[in-house]
């Protein structure tokens, strides 16, 4: 039986900009939930269409032992919706559910024959977890 192992926020950070091409540093992403949100230092010169999104990675505990090697955002958040704001608990816990609700109907829409590995392994979490 393997032992689950507990990432530092800086470890995150390393195996997340590895996966992405990024340089990342700790202070630029959070993690809650099932999801990883990246906030890049300068967004002005971020390629994304609205300058105060931030990208959201679907990785459940932040546990990178999945094999894959990359990541590619499946949604974003607004800044006033993030963690990166402070005491914003409510206004996370709202988009989280969002996240997980739209990612599970985007597996499901795709089908399990039409699926990864990992996407089954996914859509089995969000299921386990109960999301609707």
């Amino acid at each position: 039986m393997s032992k689950r192992k507990t990432h530092t926020i800086k470890d995150i950070a390393l195996c997340f900009g590895e996966r992405t091409g990024y340089f990342v540093t700790p202070r630029q992403i959070r993690v809650r939930g099932n999801w990883l949100f990246y906030k890049p230092d300068d967004l002005a010169d971020y390629e994304i269409t609205e300058k105060e999104c931030i990208d959201c990675y679907f990785a459940p505990n932040a546990q990178y032992d999945s094999g894959v090697l990359s990541m590619e955002c499946y949604s974003g958040v607004m800044v006033k919706d993030s963690p990166f704001i402070k005491d914003n608990d409510e206004a996370v816990a709202e988009s989280l559910k969002k996240l997980d609700k739209s990612y599970k109907r985007h597996l499901e829409d795709s089908g399990r024959d039409g699926l990864t590995d990992s996407g089954i392994a996914d859509l089995d979490l969000l299921i386990k977890q109960g999301v609707k």
